[in-house]
């Protein structure tokens, strides 16, 4: 009889797992395949539980194990939200360097300006009605907030203007992409510390105009004219921003040995 409690025990464990890996897997097929892009918001637990057939307790460890891998963020009160596709393996590395201070924040403009001449090319060959419509709403809301009256105002103004360039991406149609230009966004805000007083005056107007002048060019399906105005806006921001942007301090002094860059005195930034 106790031979078959502790086999039934064992059956019981086993399927649990067999169905945590099993959401686990359906999860991470979701953002592989584009359909939770990074950024977006997790659906609540109850229906994902509904969707996936799951008990809350299999889903919290599926869960659990896609926020241990570095591919969703959980927030104690704004849910949980999808990073990123790319291992942790390949962004660990480069996200010591940038955190130690070994390059600069034009390191990674640099590499990012590469990344979004090809996207907005790439974009303007065949943009779908749908696409140039969300370019659009963000644009009126740039305009929108561009007074920079309040920190609100400049926190929607940022978040539209980071929609803006999330939208090209996704318009390029190639996944692995909207991942990496996520992943050099981030490490963009890890490596720099920007706020409405460091901006100058005329940045919103000016950076708008640069927008509206990209958004022509697509609307146009003129991809060399769009790879211009996007080059133009990237030379705009180098010009006016990265000059002014204090770095982000992740190393403390009196924590590394001379010489020696501590690459574990990391912190996370939300």
């Amino acid at each position: 009889m106790a031979d078959q409690i502790a086999s039934a025990r064992r059956f019981t464990v086993q399927t649990s797992k067999r169905r945590s890996d099993q959401a686990f897997q359906q999860i991470l097929a979701l953002i592989f395949e584009g359909r939770l892009s990074p950024g977006a918001r997790l659906p609540g637990e109850r229906e994902l539980t509904e969707t996936l057939g799951l008990s809350r307790t299999t889903l919290r460890d599926a869960l659990n194990r896609l926020e241990a891998r570095g591919y969703i963020d959980r927030r104690s009160k704004s849910g949980s939200f999808v990073c990123t596709s790319l291992p942790q393996p390949f962004r660990e590395p480069i996200e010591e360097i940038v955190d130690s201070n070994v390059i600069s924040t034009s390191d990674i403009i640099e590499i990012r300006k590469v990344l979004e001449l090809w996207a907005v090319g790439k974009a303007a060959q065949l943009p779908a009605r749908d696409s140039l419509t969300a370019l659009a709403r963000c644009l009126r809301a740039m305009e929108a907030t561009s007074a920079f009256r309040s920190d609100s105002q400049f926190t929607r103004y940022r978040a539209a203007d980071l929609k803006f360039h999330q939208t090209i991406a996704e318009m390029t149609g190639n996944l692995l992409y909207v991942h990496v230009f996520h992943f050099f966004l981030d490490l963009v805000r890890r490596s720099i510390s920007l706020s409405r007083q460091l901006v100058p005056g005329e940045f919103a107007k000016d950076n708008l105009r640069n927008h509206q002048e990209i958004y022509k060019a697509i609307e146009k399906r003129d991809s060399e004219r769009a790879k211009r105005a996007m080059l133009e806006h990237f030379r705009y921001v180098e010009q006016h921003i990265s000059p002014r942007t204090p770095r982000r301090r992740r190393v403390s002094s009196h924590n590394k040995k001379p010489g020696v860059v501590n690459f574990r005195s990391r912190q996370k930034i939300l």
